[in-house]
Parts: structure tokens; C-alpha cells; sequence
């Protein structure tokens, strides 16, 4: 089993950690989509993540999840309870991602073209999900990280690294939570500053 990614996307970094909670072995395999070649064969979006299983081909990192819940015992990272307001809080964390990336790309392009307006709009977006986070956050940490869970997380580290830190000020609980987050074995093993894929699974 191959998951394509690579080492900074944080929707690739959701599935490493998710596998690495569950202990479920995969081969992380970095892909330049600049110059995809046959990566094309797995996904003709030319998009990571996306995941190769025997002759299946998965992308969509939630699609992915819920395809490793098939594959083991444990605590389900979608679970059954409560399970649509579960899946709205991924999506929360998703936008937040989504906010941040769309930030990068606007602030990438040259400085006359870019519109200081769509980025403010980002960021209050960024703000207000964040926001949002902190107001329904469960301090409570389980033995295993569910979707929810590592969905926040890396999208919180995202906006660490990617936008800003300042965010702390205003969500002391979120805040204490993500740090102890961060302290996990799956979320030092996928660092979006490794040179290097991971390839062993690891458990907490």
C-alpha cells in the first residue's frame, strides 16, 4: 500500500498520522507534481494525497480515512457516535487548510497582481475557524487520535507554518490541547520539514 504526498501537504500529513495512530503499515512515496510522470496512472487529478491499494486507487484525504478504518481493530477514526457532527468538524479543519493554502498561493504571486482584499478575506476565515475550534474543543486526549482529532491538529500546525502563530492568544484551551498534540510519535514522525518519507508504522 503507497500513499502518495509529499512531505508539507497537510492533507497528506492527515493520512500518515492516521495510519501511524492505527498502526497500519504503508509506504509513503514523495511525488513532484510539477513533473508527476506516473503518478498520472493513480491519479489523473494529478492531486495528493492519494493512496494505492493492489489495483484500487484512493485520493481525497477523508476518503482515504475512511479507508483505513477498513483496515484495523481499533477505535474508528470516523466513528459510528455523533458521526455527522464528527465529519463537520473535519470539514472545518479542512477549510481552515484550504484558507491557509489559498493565502500562500495569492501571497506567491506578484506583489501588484495580489489582491489584498481575497487575503484579508483568508484570514478572517482562518480566524473564524479557529475560533470556532477553540469554542468546541474537548481537552481530553484518547490513547489513539481519531479523524477529528488529527484533522484539527495538522490543520492548526499548517497555519503555524505556513501563516502565523499569533492565533494562540485568543484560544488558550485550543492552544494547551494542539501542544500536547504535537508531543505525539505520529506527529513528530510527519514533520512537513523532513526530507525524507515515512515508512514504519508507530503507535503512542
Amino acid at each position: 500500500m503507497i500513499l502518495y504526498t509529499d512531505a508539507t501537504t497537510p492533507f497528506g500529513r492527515k493520512c500518515l498520522v492516521a495510519a501511524l495512530e492505527r498502526s497500519i503499515v504503508l509506504e509513503e512515496r514523495f511525488v513532484k507534481l510539477s513533473d508527476p510522470k506516473e503518478f498520472l496512472l493513480v491519479n489523473p487529478l494529478n492531486q495528493i494525497p492519494a493512496l494505492s491499494v493492489d489495483q484500487q486507487k484512493y485520493f481525497d484525504s477523508d476518503v482515504i480515512l475512511q479507508f483505513l478504518d477498513s483496515l484495523h481493530e481499533g477505535p474508528l477514526l470516523i466513528p459510528e457516535k455523533n458521526k455527522y457532527k464528527h465529519l463537520t468538524s473535519i470539514h472545518l479543519a479542512n477549510a481552515v487548510i484550504e484558507s491557509t493554502l489559498l493565502r500562500v498561493m495569492e501571497k506567491r504571486r506578484v506583489e501588484t497582481e495580489q489582491s489584498s482584499d481575497f487575503i484579508a478575506h483568508l484570514e478572517a476565515r482562518i480566524d473564524r475557524g479557529i475560533a470556532a475550534m477553540e469554542e468546541t474543543r474537548l481537552e481530553k486526549i484518547g490513547e489513539l487520535l481519531n479523524g477529528e482529532e488529527i484533522t484539527t491538529a495538522i490543520a492548526l500546525s499548517y497555519v503555524d507554518f505556513r501563516f502565523t502563530r499569533d492565533w494562540r492568544a485568543k484560544t488558550p484551551k485550543l492552544s494547551n490541547w494542539h501542544a500536547t498534540i504535537e508531543q505525539r510519535i505520529s506527529m513528530i514522525c510527519s514533520q512537513p520539514n523532513r526530507t525524507q518519507p515515512t515508512h514504519s508504522p508507530a503507535r503512542n
